[in-house]
């Protein structure tokens, strides 16, 4: 078809109006055509595609049967909206830089009836094409930042914008109500696209807020935290279905809670403050607010009030503990092929301690194979000689199931103050040790290594009794409303997981006893010096900041301590590496 045969069939298609915008006054007369959605939202080119009989190339005969698809009200709706996501994008890849012509559709009115037709993907691509418009776009990785940031695109590339117009905030908000209506078919037909576009919605909507150039009735922050009545159940929902189309479902799905968790924060933070996360200051403390309701993996580890102090100073140190009001993500159980390479890694590690591996395994794979998402464990206690290796292998599991752990020396304890906490007014006022380290780490279920619990005992003065004020802690019904005397309210520490070591159970106390699970770590045999001495190497590397293998010892050397207990064998090590008869073998290259 020559250059002339083309004009005159176009002509042929397009209104008066649009033949003389592009033939001029001379253009031939033809036949208004009259296609669907208002002749394709007047788009010429759409128009003139649907209405020709010829055939098309491969790029233009898939537009074409979206266009016929588009525009078939028996199609189903989720066909439909696919099309018009399709015709959209089609539109956008012929003018990339924004620059519409007359007589064409633009990519929005096509997003715009893909969200219609109960598309998310259309919502969220609704935005983006409304953000273009203005010279902006979302920053977003989840691994490196759970908040979105929103930057300029052109004279001031990747700097921060101020905040959006109110056309984008809203096609999220339409996004998530899209992705609501999906909620009672459990998300049916949704691959990874549709579930990232929905969570980002979700995301956007609460954190990035509108300018508000003239007064509004209500408060852009209100509004959010008022549709958190609805929107927070999706997002649960979202969630976990989210996390079964991840090629890692649990990593996926701790990211997910640690984001939903962000983003909650930061709404509480513009809601307290006024002010954007980039200026946020301090929260304030022990509002009469009620806390939030925790997510599924969440927890309140102080559910009421924190009351305030009659000292400034005193206030200023409360504030950090706010934290512990705010939902707080558990530390998930390792699924059962992590849980068995973590048994073998204890066996190789600790080969003279399988009493101890089998009951600590035990409880972690009766609770993963019911389905327990949450990490827990029931109190133990390892008894036996100095010297065997119990703290150390506390510490090696608590960092094989990634939770923080900390070392409580119950030695000579003679007092409740580390376990209760001091009461304002003291000089060493502060809160219990518990406490302490669940707001210093924001982890719910740490490990608190009990050292030499059979060595804590009441002293002369009222101080009380330490094995007495663990009896609480142990209890997990206690522990749900364990009283905090420098916090001066309950805190739930039920979810805590606790070892201790002993050398002998004659000096615990019956109920004491009762609560913990006994189990013997005998002293390693000389067969076991190699694995000890090499493990003692690792700590040391680690403790000096050194890589690994950066510490050896000579065969020779090696069998000189076999037969030492690990604590001996330590001291010999330090004699060893720093003796200046071997300064050439050990000086780094």
């Amino acid at each position: 078809m020559n250059h002339d045969d083309y004009t005159s069939k176009l002509a042929r298609y397009l209104d008066p109006q649009a033949r003389e915008r592009i033939f001029g006054e001379d253009a031939p007369a033809g036949a208004l055509l009259d296609a669907p959605l208002g002749n394709f939202f007047s788009d010429d080119f759409l128009t003139l595609l649907y209405s020709s009989k010829d055939l098309f190339p491969y790029p233009l005969g898939e537009i074409k049967k979206q266009l016929l698809v588009v525009s078939e009200p028996d199609q189903p709706r989720h066909v439909r909206a696919a099309a018009a996501l399709a015709l959209g994008r089609f539109i956008e890849s012929r003018y990339p830089d924004d620059k519409y012509v007359s007589g064409s559709s633009r990519p929005e009115q096509w997003f715009h009836l893909s969200r219609q037709l109960n598309s998310v993907i259309g919502a969220f691509a609704l935005a983006n094409t409304l953000l273009t418009q203005r010279d902006q776009r979302v920053e977003f990785d989840l691994q490196v930042d759970p908040l979105p940031r929103l930057v300029e695109t052109k004279e001031r590339v990747g700097r921060l914008a101020s905040g959006v117009n109110k056309e984008v905030a809203q096609a999220w908000y339409l996004g998530a109500r899209v992705a609501l209506r999906h909620v009672q078919r459990r998300f049916s037909g949704w691959d990874s696209e549709s579930f990232e576009c929905a969570l980002a919605c979700v995301v956007n909507y609460l954190t990035l807020m509108p300018i508000n150039r003239l007064p509004e009735p209500a408060c852009p922050v209100q509004q959010r935290r008022q549709a958190l009545v609805w929107i927070k159940p999706l997002w649960n929902r979202l969630i976990d279905a989210a996390s079964q189309h991840a090629q890692q479902p649990e990593a996926h799905r701790a990211a997910l809670i640690e984001q939903q968790l962000a983003v909650l924060l930061c709404l509480d933070d513009l809601e307290q403050n006024g002010a954007p996360a980039s200026t946020r200051s301090e929260p304030r403390l022990a509002s009469a607010r009620v806390p939030r309701t925790p997510g599924p993996n969440q927890i309140l580890v102080v559910p009421g009030v924190i009351p305030t102090s009659s000292e400034r100073a005193e206030n200023e140190y409360l504030k950090q503990f706010e934290v512990l009001r705010r939902p707080m993500t558990f530390r998930a159980c390792p699924d059962l092929e992590a849980l068995y390479a973590l048994r073998a890694t204890l066996r190789a590690e600790f080969p003279w301690a399988h009493e101890a591996i089998a009951l600590v395994m035990s409880d972690l794979f009766a609770r993963r194979r019911h389905g327990v998402m949450r990490l827990g464990m029931a109190p133990v206690v390892l008894v036996g000689p100095p010297g065997t290796g119990k703290t150390r292998f506390a510490q090696r599991l608590s960092e094989l199931l990634d939770t923080p752990n900390t070392v409580i020396n119950l030695a000579g304890m003679t007092d409740v103050k580390v376990l209760k906490g001091v009461t304002r007014g003291w000089a060493s006022n502060r809160p219990s040790r518990m406490v302490e380290f669940i707001q210093q780490t924001q982890v719910p279920n740490p490990i608190f290594i009990l050292d030499e619990i059979d060595k804590a005992h009441a002293g002369s003065s009222n101080g009380g009794d330490p094995q007495d004020a663990l009896l609480d802690l142990l209890e997990p019904g206690n522990a749900r409303r364990y009283q905090d005397v420098y916090l001066m309210s309950e805190c739930d520490l039920s979810h805590c997981l606790y070892i201790a070591t002993s050398n002998s159970l004659n000096a615990l106390s019956e109920p004491l006893l009762s609560r913990l699970r006994p189990v013997l770590f005998p002293a390693p045999g000389s067969e076991y010096s190699e694995v000890i001495l090499k493990g003692i190497l690792r700590d040391m590397e680690r403790s000096w900041n050194l890589p690994q293998g950066a510490l050896t010892v000579t065969p020779r050397q090696a069998a000189l301590m076999r037969g030492l207990s690990a604590r001996e064998m330590r001291r010999a090590l330090l004699e060893l590496l720093g003796s200046d008869a071997d300064q050439a073998v050990y000086t780094q290259h």
